[in-house]
């Protein structure tokens, strides 16, 4: 149900993130972009691996979509 990450996919040039143990995307966003609510850009850019945002697992590889 999920893209589990490898050393090929995360070397493409765009920024991404392995999810790890404990991670949600509010922490993810929160640490990429300095606010958990801009956790709906994550989901927005990854929702084809992710059917409910508060599930979200160890190994997913999600893009994250750069922001101005």
């Amino acid at each position: 149900p999920f893209t589990r990450g490898d050393a090929e996919q995360v070397g493409t040039g765009e920024t991404q993130v392995v999810v790890q143990p404990g991670n949600s995307l509010w922490r993810i966003a929160r640490r990429t972009y300095g606010a958990g609510t801009r956790f709906t850009l994550l989901y927005e850019a990854n929702k084809d691996q992710i059917r409910d945002p508060d599930l979200i697992y160890p190994g997913q590889l999600f893009v994250v979509p750069r922001t101005n």
